[in-house]
């Protein structure tokens, strides 16, 4: 897996996945833009936002598909504070549910150790 892939909108995301990501991967990538705007020009700047903006796209569409939803359901976000409220309850806060197999294997594989 290269760091490329947290690029591309495919696959399934879980929770904990999805929230280290928000956690340490957006604090850095809004850290570079705003270096990158003030160090190096508008430019740069607005390259490193589109990047941050197609890594969010694929970390929210891909916890989506984890969830059983398509990422189609971004566009919710369009309805100024209910649709992000919804897709912060949606994607952030509820549990594991059965997704469909359209969107690739689980992303984490657990082994049950009840069974013997």
């Amino acid at each position: 897996m290269s760091a490329w892939s947290e690029f591309v909108p495919s696959g399934r995301l879980s929770r904990a996945a999805f929230w280290l990501r928000h956690l340490v991967g957006l604090p850095l990538a809004l850290f570079v833009c705003i270096a990158a705007d003030s160090l190096l020009g508008r430019g740069p700047g607005l390259l490193a936002a589109a990047l941050t903006t197609l890594f969010l796209v694929s970390v929210w569409s891909r916890r989506l598909h984890d969830r059983g939803r398509s990422a189609w359901w971004l566009l919710a976000a369009a309805i100024p504070v209910l649709g992000a409220l919804c897709l912060i309850v949606e994607c952030g806060l509820l549990g594991p549910r059965a997704a469909a197999r359209a969107y690739g294997a689980a992303p984490v594989a657990r082994p049950d150790y009840r069974t013997v």
